[in-house]
């Protein structure tokens, strides 16, 4: 069998003497130019009511921005880099959508001292801050508790530029929700202690919550009753209501911290929408782990729908 050898001109043979000799990786002489980054990723820093700083990451993209950008809102104890949102920011920012994930004041599993109704003032930092970054029409996305947050900002505010919302898993009436965890008698108890704490003036006192499934945490009774109590502003159904623009709602077939049927009584419930759709991702459990993909592909493909 014969080989057939090619000779190297002597200046490329002594390029390929030179690398071997001194350890050293030389580029191709006929290499590709190293493609452009689809996106940038800045951490950033927004300012909220109180002067209380809420820490984020603002992905964009590197070329042709749509005018709609997106505000992702965490959940229960999530963060602006937890679960799917990195995934989901980037292959955004891909397709041309700017996003800002945005720590809420009550984030990560600390104690739990504000007032629900602070969202409000958090989500609005957020809004103003991606409209000084160029954008008018918004997209406000919401993951498990974040959708309880979302839909009371645009029933607080009836903001006009948000153009389309994104609920996924969302937990449903929060009192509800302990009810079907622990009791309706046991729901309401632990109520009654955070009324009793706060009628005798400790509503800054904190006391030990059982949540369950998520574990047990410290709540002051301000921040339990503003979640749960007989004058919480959090509940979901009521605020839908008041939603017009188009609303996407997500939920996974092996969701185990959502009551099963909180899907459907949310779509029935955004009565004054544009358009409602409801998709459920079959095996895809609260956080959408190893579904990060799909739950991408479903979002974006709905979105290019309503913003075109």
């Amino acid at each position: 069998m014969q080989r057939r050898c090619k000779f190297l001109p002597p200046f490329s043979a002594g390029l390929l003497l030179a690398s071997v000799l001194t350890g050293i990786a030389l580029p191709s002489l006929h290499s590709a130019p190293t493609p452009k980054a689809a996106y940038s990723a800045q951490q950033v820093g927004v300012t909220a009511a109180e002067g209380i700083v809420l820490n984020g990451i603002l992905y964009r993209p590197t070329a042709k921005p749509r005018p709609a950008a997106i505000l992702l809102v965490h959940g229960y104890g999530g963060n602006f880099y937890s679960g799917y949102f990195p995934h989901l920011a980037e292959a955004a920012a891909e397709h041309g959508y700017t996003s800002l994930a945005l720590n809420m004041r009550d984030h990560d599993t600390g104690p739990k001292i504000s007032d629900f109704a602070d969202n409000e003032a958090d989500i609005a930092a957020g809004v103003e801050y991606l409209h000084k970054q160029g954008h008018s029409r918004l997209v406000l996305l919401g993951q498990s508790m974040g959708t309880n947050r979302v839909l009371y900002y645009q029933a607080a505010t009836g903001d006009p530029s948000i153009a389309a919302t994104v609920l996924v898993a969302g937990p449903g009436n929060l009192f509800d929700w302990n009810a079907w965890q622990f009791g309706r008698k046991n729901a309401q108890a632990t109520v009654d202690e955070a009324l009793a704490m706060q009628a005798s003036g400790r509503e800054k006192q904190l006391m030990l919550v059982d949540l369950g499934p998520l574990g047990k945490a410290l709540y002051t009774p301000r921040y339990l009753l503003s979640l749960r109590g007989p004058n919480a502003q959090s509940d979901p159904y009521r605020n839908i209501q008041k939603v017009a623009d188009p609303i996407l709602i997500l939920q996974g077939t092996a969701d185990k911290l959502v009551e099963p049927g909180t899907a459907e009584r949310l779509r029935r419930a955004a009565g004054h929408s544009a358009r409602v759709d409801l998709i459920e991702v079959d095996g895809a459990d609260h956080g959408f782990k190893k579904q990060e993909g799909v739950l991408t592909q479903r979002i974006l493909t709905w979105l290019k729908e309503v913003l075109p």
